[in-house]
């Protein structure tokens, strides 16, 4: 048998693991002055190259190993994923400079955590699957805990570490069942059987199993449990990464499995399946929200509202199973994609002012680092007031216009399954629900004197790299609100190689 390697369309990957060799030979090499200055930037043009040779390449793509495949899908998370590692490094640089070792272990983990990212959005078999996602997992736990002397890093570590052990162990028993059923893991096979004989009680359990342990990246309900606590002790970079780009990896690979799993049993083998994830979508929606209505703490509130988000994507993965035609599971794949990239800015937005604020030893409860924040820093302010009001949809901002999709697409999918008009309702309640604790931020912010009070208000100084993150997201939620046609053109061919793929 012959395989054709085509590692040359794995070229970003492989610069970005390049980088993280630069990354580690500068640590060992250069003084520890030169080094703090050095190690982000060298992070940063490597994330920056390899998303410029990803852009520039005009391939249509591939197979790689027998084991990837290089799609219209692949190529749209694999570039989000980078942009938001630039974003990334520019939010950690100011944090990394504080550190007094550690700074290309900090780098190269989050790099290699990113190439996990990538090489999940194009698996072709479960345990590529499995081992793509534990790349990620396993760089998470580690850069969780990497305050060492911090015992909330610690714990915040360490409680990742346990949970993110049992879910492992849950989805790796799902995979063993669905081979068990199907003897294969590849996804081929796996189709071509759901498709030709549908669910049976081994399958159908091996599913729910794989579904469970990749509800864990998502944060969604009932393995949320960790997300505020991880969220809230982790480095404030680390959690930026952990709400977007780890997360991210859930949800493309949640589209993978209904795409091989669910999609190919067609509309009455579906059907089963729309009350699991609509009761899951409900269930994560009501819980981030109302959980986030009472919190003090940024870090936690912004950690319950990333649970709650993950329920408005769950909205997307159940319409798509709820869809009985290639066209409408494309809308919701499509809208599921636009509302991953909306995140990512705004929540990567929202973390840049968090980091800002935290690197003046303030802490993160809103009403002592965050009273009259308008007044220390304008340009934070705005930019995280832009941010709360996206994610709680408010036009004319990126987040309404993921969630308007998100909506559509499912009150399409509620034609053949007129029980997901609940789901909406859930979903607007919980909108509404948001905007009570985004609000009381805001307030904060605004209506609020700086704490302690004195005569005059000392201005917060603000890093270079926070300032081009922060710019940078202010410029990406205005303009995807406004011109968000390109973006949702580019999701929709995404989701339609995505569907092509079976």
């Amino acid at each position: 048998m012959t395989m054709d390697l085509n590692l040359h369309l794995l070229l970003p990957e492989i610069l970005v693991v390049a980088t993280v060799l630069l990354l580690v030979t500068a640590d060992l090499l250069l003084p520890a002055a030169r080094r703090v200055r050095l190690v982000p930037v060298v992070a940063g043009l490597g994330l920056l190259a390899a998303l410029l040779t990803l852009l520039l390449d005009g391939r249509t793509g591939g197979a790689v190993l027998g084991h990837f495949v290089v799609d219209g899908f692949s190529r749209f998370v694999r570039g989000m994923v980078l942009g938001a590692g630039v974003l990334l490094t520019l939010v950690a640089a100011p944090y990394t400079a504080r550190m007094d070792r550690g700074h290309g272990e900090f780098y190269a983990i989050l790099l290699f955590a990113l190439v996990g990212v990538m090489l999940v959005s194009g698996v072709t078999d479960l345990m590529s699957m499995f081992v793509s996602l534990e790349l990620v997992t396993i760089g998470s736990y580690v850069l969780a805990a990497f305050k060492r002397n911090d015992p909330r890093s610690t714990e915040a570590g360490l409680k990742y570490l346990v949970i993110g052990a049992v879910s492992s162990a849950i989805l790796l028993f799902g995979v063993a069942l669905v081979y068990g059923a199907t003897g294969s893991v590849d996804f081929g096979p796996i189709s071509a059987h759901v498709a030709g004989k549908g669910f049976g009680p081994l399958l159908s359990l091996g599913t729910v199993l794989v579904m469970g342990g990749l509800f864990f990246k998502c944060s969604a309900v009932p393995f949320q449990v960790w997300a505020p606590d991880v969220y809230q002790g982790a480095p404030t970079p680390v959690t930026a990464f952990l709400s977007s780009v780890s997360k991210s990896a859930g949800f493309v690979l949640l589209l993978r499995v209904v795409q091989v799993l669910v999609a190919p049993a067609g509309t009455a083998g579906a059907d089963a399946w729309v009350p699991f994830f609509s009761v899951v979508a409900a269930a994560t929606l009501l819980y981030g929200n109302l959980g986030a209505m009472a919190q003090k703490d940024v870090k936690r509130l912004l950690a319950y509202s990333s649970i709650g988000h993950a329920g408005y994507l769950m909205m997307g993965v159940t319409a798509i199973v709820a869809s009985g035609t290639p066209a409408l599971r494309q809308e919701g794949a499509g809208a599921v994609l636009f509302y991953l990239f909306a995140y990512y800015v705004t929540t990567l937005t929202a973390f840049a002012v968090v980091a800002a604020v935290s690197a003046q030893a303030r802490g993160h409860v809103a009403s002592v680092a965050y009273a009259g924040l308008s007044r220390r820093s304008p340009l934070l302010a705005f930019a995280m007031l832009l941010a709360l009001l996206s994610l709680a949809g408010v036009p004319p901002l990126a987040g309404l216009i993921g969630k308007f999709l998100l909506f559509f697409a499912l009150v399409d999918s509620a034609q053949a399954h007129p029980g997901l008009v609940a789901l909406a309702c859930v979903g607007a309640l919980s909108v509404i629900l948001s905007l009570y604790f985004y609000l009381l931020l805001i307030r904060e912010m605004y209506a609020k004197d700086p704490a302690p009070a004195g005569p005059e208000v000392p201005p917060l100084r603000v890093a270079v790299g926070h300032k081009l993150a922060v710019a940078f997201g202010i410029f990406a939620m205005i303009g995807l609100g406004v011109f968000w046609g390109p973006l949702h053109e580019a999701a929709q061919h995404a989701a339609a190689a995505l569907f092509a793929a079976r």
